[in-house]
C-alpha cells in the first residue's frame, strides 16, 4: 500500500508545485510538509499538527482527505505503539539515584525546619534574657537606703544652731509689724475711670489716674489725705475694712484718713496734712 507522504509527493510532483511555494500559502513551514511526504512523523510537532497539515496540504493539492485516511491511522497508530520490554527499562533516564534523591530531600527539609527552629530559639533566648535581667537582685539599693535612713540622725545637730540663730530676731520683727497696723492702710480699686492724690505729712505720695479693675495699695502712712475725681467709681478698703460709696460718679470728694476714724469733707472744708 502506498503510504500517505508518497502520494501527497506524487500529486505535487504531477502538478509541478514547488514545496515551498505552498508552504508560504499555508503558512506552514516547508520542513513540515517535507516531513509529511517522507512520512517522518517525530519530525512533527504532535499528532495533533500532524493531521491538521496533512489535511491542509490534501486540500491544497486537491487530493480527498478520504483516500488518505487508512494511511493516516496507520501512521498514527505506529507511533503510539508500546515499547518492547527492553527498550521500556533503558528508556527512563530522568529518574534520579535514590541515594541523591534522598539527600536533596533531606536538605530542602532541614533547611524549611532550620529557620523556624532558629527564629524560636532567638525568642527563647531574648525572654530567657529578659527574665533574667527582671528578676536581678535588688541587694544594692540596700546601702543607700540604709544611707537615707541615718540622714535624720545627723539633722538635728545641724540644723538646731541654725534653728536657734533665725529664731532670736523674731521679737525684732513685731514692732515693725506693730508701727504697720498702727497707721493707715488704704487700698484702692477702681469700677471706672477715676483721678486720684493721695498726700500725707505734707507731700503727695501719689496722684494719677485708675483704669477700670486696676488697683492700687498705699502703706506706712500715719495719716492721708485722698482727693478723688470721680467719687462713684472708686471702691476704698481702709486698714481692710471696706468704705462705702462716697459719692456719685462725677462727684469730686476729699477724705482724710487717721489709724483710727475717716472724714468726708465737703468742698469748703479743705485742710493740709
Amino acid at each position: 500500500m502506498t503510504s500517505v507522504g508518497n502520494l501527497l509527493r506524487s500529486a505535487r510532483e504531477s502538478q509541478g508545485l514547488d514545496i515551498t511555494e505552498i508552504a508560504e500559502g499555508l503558512c506552514i513551514q516547508s520542513r513540515y510538509l517535507r516531513a509529511i511526504e517522507d512520512d517522518d512523523f517525530k519530525s512533527l510537532p504532535g499528532t495533533f499538527f500532524y493531521k491538521s497539515f496533512l489535511k491542509q496540504y490534501a486540500a491544497a493539492l486537491g487530493v480527498p482527505e478520504q483516500h488518505l485516511q487508512p494511511g493516516i491511522e496507520s501512521v498514527v497508530e505506529a507511533e503510539h505503539l508500546p515499547l518492547p520490554p527492553t527498550q521500556a527499562v533503558a528508556s527512563p533516564i530522568r529518574q534520579l539515584d535514590p541515594i541523591v534523591q534522598a539527600s536533596n530531600r533531606d536538605y530542602f527539609t532541614d533547611r524549611k525546619l532550620g529557620i523556624p527552629v532558629a527564629v524560636l530559639g532567638a525568642v527563647i533566648l531574648t525572654c530567657s534574657g529578659f527574665y533574667s535581667w527582671w528578676n536581678r537582685p535588688v541587694e544594692p539599693r540596700a546601702p543607700l537606703q540604709q544611707a537615707v535612713n541615718q540622714h535624720p540622725e545627723t539633722q538635728p545637730a545641724v540644723v538646731s544652731p541654725a534653728t536657734s540663730a533665725t529664731s532670736e530676731p523674731l521679737p525684732l520683727t513685731t514692732p515693725a509689724l506693730t508701727e504697720q497696723t498702727a497707721g493707715v492702710v488704704l487700698s484702692l480699686s477702681a469700677t471706672e475711670r477715676t483721678w486720684l492724690s493721695v498726700s500725707s505729712a505734707g507731700k503727695e505720695v501719689f496722684a494719677g489716674i485708675l483704669q477700670p479693675g486696676e488697683t492700687k495699695t498705699l502703706t506706712g502712712l500715719e495719716a492721708a489725705r485722698m482727693k478723688v475725681g470721680n467719687a462713684g467709681g472708686i471702691e476704698i478698703h481702709w486698714n481692710g475694712k471696706p468704705v462705702g460709696p462716697i459719692g456719685a460718679s462725677g462727684q469730686v470728694k476729699t477724705i482724710v484718713f487717721t489709724p483710727d476714724n475717716l472724714e468726708i469733707l465737703e468742698p469748703s472744708g479743705d485742710a493740709t496734712l
